[in-house]
């Protein structure tokens, strides 16, 4: 399939290299305001990610907003609709009512102007895969009504030597019938065709897998994933004067996964050699349909500024899920690629899952200009989550919360502002893992927490730093003495972030950030040493450094430098088994210039310049390998 992908692709990519994109400014090292996680289009710098902030995941925690508002959103969305998101904890995470543990990711709409504009992006890399996107801007009255829409072609190959095709489609008017209305229906879609499985090795005792050669596929060809996600909604806003306004957003989320295929190397031995399973599933999906419905009064008292609001958010989300067919194909070298026929599989009964959910929220948010900001907020949450597993009884659970919030900033001097936050959240838990005795089982919700606090301080108007505490716990589950996957304990996140980000002199830019965090697990598998006290998967030290320097003399370019440092992770529940430390370099260079009178940028970038080896951690005992060093040239114009 990948040699297919690149005979279909490239010649694609020449016939369109006149063409470009609608981005010649994104610049996510110029654009972060701190070093928490900032992406613009496919430029990502900071610590964090929407799948990783402070240890936990922000996406599997629902704490994500587009436009600010609450959605739920079981798969990505694609950059054909959303410009950036930006990842909000600390100080940032007072700008969003009702604000959430583990923080919150942010996405923003493109947005659409009075200027036609019609924009690409040609990319290619070293691995031989090489993508288009195409993006418009096109008004239709001025100041009224504009539309922003666009297509892209991928063509991908993963660290494994896995490859597919992927497309993307979006849609998104922006309509103001009125000053201080604006009204934004969006629709968008991404394809995925014959991605093939990457392997993942699970070794048969406490110790890694043997070292694998990368970007060599040792799979079938026919074990192709497809896959589509669709998302759409409508966000509305209204604004009478300085007092009252009225925000409103409706989405749907559907992901659909007709076929897909899991390849695993199970019982690896230091030899390299492992006895190879294959999974083929049947038709997936989840759908969503979520929102929110804010009323907000805002009354001024000289300087001082008082806000109330009133907040409905719900989400109803259906899955289907399960009834995958294994065959065993005997015990091989991890080496040795398989090339036999397609055998039948035969799938059995799946799962059906739905959960519902509402939330009723009051929030007060007071400033007082040169003096500082309060923020309180109560919420009352009803959730309720039932499973129906084939062969046994449904099962279901209902949990229902208050969630107080708090948050507060002080402006100490000019420039320097003190900030402290407490917060809970009630987020899901899933179900038991089919490793476990009681597979499926629905688990229920958790009440989680978090509280932090730091300080500011803005060194220069280009310039910012933040030191700030954190500590966020859940309750941790795993598997008993029974193999029955049970709540077991707690596991607490506490630590130090820092993030300078701005710059230092002319022409230099920098993200710099680094979180000190001492993840741990406690309760009675702990004392009796049935599990470790680690928590899988994370690392006590996280650094990074990103930045661009315009060199003197040679107008429109810049070198750029990205760097990564993780600490040692832990890799199965026991702490038998660690991850070594590594460091990921990304160097490069960006060109801003005139091509034909027309803005283009060139960015050359070698990832993982070092070519560092790490192993990426799936689970407990299980890995993935990451990508070796690749080149990647992206030409983007604005026509």
């Amino acid at each position: 399939m990948r040699h297919a992908v690149r005979s279909f692709f490239l010649p694609v990519l020449v016939l369109a290299a006149p063409a470009a994109a609608q981005r010649v400014g994104d610049n996510a090292a110029v654009a972060a305001e701190d070093a928490f996680g900032t992406s613009v289009g496919n430029e990502r710098v900071g610590l964090y990610s929407s799948s990783d902030v402070r240890g936990f995941s922000p996406v599997a925690a629902n704490n994500i907003r587009i436009e600010g508002l609450y959605i739920d959103r079981p798969s990505a969305f694609t950059d054909r609709l959303v410009e950036s998101n930006t990842i909000r904890v600390g100080l940032t995470a007072r700008q969003y009512l009702l604000p959430a543990p583990t923080g919150i990711v942010d996405y923003r709409i493109r947005p659409a102007g009075n200027d036609p504009v019609l924009s690409a992006m040609v990319g290619l890399n070293s691995f031989g895969g090489g993508r288009i996107e195409l993006d418009a801007q096109i008004p239709v009255i001025r100041d009224r009504l504009s539309i922003v829409a666009g297509a892209a072609g991928f063509a991908e190959e993963y660290a494994s030597g896995a490859g597919a095709i992927l497309a993307s489609y979006a849609v998104a008017p922006r309509w103001r019938p009125r000053d201080g209305v604006e009204i934004i229906p969006f629709w968008s879609r991404i394809d995925t065709w014959d991605r093939e499985a990457t392997p993942l090795f699970l070794p048969a005792g406490p110790f890694l897998p043997p070292r694998v050669a990368r970007r060599d596929y040792i799979g079938p060809d026919w074990a192709d994933t497809r896959n589509m996600v669709t998302h759409s909604g409508m966000i509305a806003r209204w604004r009478e004067g300085d007092d009252w306004s009225l925000a409103a957003g409706l989405f749907r989320s559907v992901t659909r996964t007709p076929e897909q295929y899991a390849h695993i190397l199970a019982d690896l031995t230091p030899d390299g050699t492992a006895e190879r399973r294959i999974s083929r599933d049947p038709l997936q999906k989840i759908a969503a349909t979520s929102g929110e419905l804010r009323l907000s009064r805002a009354l001024s008292d000289g300087p001082r500024r008082h806000v109330l609001h009133a907040v409905l958010r719900g989400r109803l989300r259906d899955s289907l899920f399960g009834g995958s067919a294994r065959r065993s194909f005997g015990r091989v070298s991890i080496t040795d690629r398989i090339d036999v026929p397609q055998p039948l599989f035969t799938p059995g009964a799946q799962t059906v899952e739905d959960v519902s959910q509402w939330i009723a929220g009051l929030a007060y948010d007071g400033r007082w200009d040169g003096r500082g900001s309060i923020s309180l907020g109560i919420q009352r949450t009803g959730y309720r989550k039932t499973v129906l597993r084939p062969g046994a009884a449904g099962s279901r659970t209902t949990d229902h919360a208050w969630l107080p919030t708090a948050t507060f900033a002080l402006d100490l001097a000019p420039g320097l502002v003190a900030y402290g936050s407490h917060t809970r959240g009630l987020e899901e838990s899933g179900i038991a893992p089919d490793s476990a005795a009681n597979r499926t089982e629905v688990l229920p919700a958790i009440l989680t927490r978090q509280s932090d606090a730091g300080l500011r301080w803005k060194v220069t108007d280009r310039l910012s730093l933040i030191g700030g505490l954190f500590d966020v716990s859940k309750p941790y589950f795993a598997t008993d003495a029974q193999n029955v996957f049970t709540e077991l304990g707690e596991v607490r996140h506490r630590g130090v972030e820092l993030s300078a980000a701005g710059t230092l002199a002319d022409g230099l830019t920098i993200v710099a950030g680094a979180v000190l965090m001492r993840p741990r697990v406690t309760g009675a598998p702990v004392r009796e040493g049935r599990i470790g006290r680690r928590a899988l998967g994370q690392t006590g030290r996280t650094l990074t450094l990103s930045g661009q320097y315009a060199v003197p003399g040679a107008e429109g370019l810049a070198l750029t430098l990205a760097a990564t440092h993780r600490g040692a992770r832990v890799a199965d529940t026991l702490n038998l088994v660690e991850v070594p430390a590594r460091t990921i370099i990304d160097a490069g260079l960006r060109y801003t210039f005139k091509l034909a009178r027309t803005p283009a940028l060139l960015r050359f970038t070698i990832v993982n310049l070092t070519n560092a080896y790490d192993w990426q951690i799936v689970g407990s005992g299980g890995y993935q390998v990451n990508a070796p060093r690749n080149a990647t040239l992206f030409l983007t114009m604005d026509f």
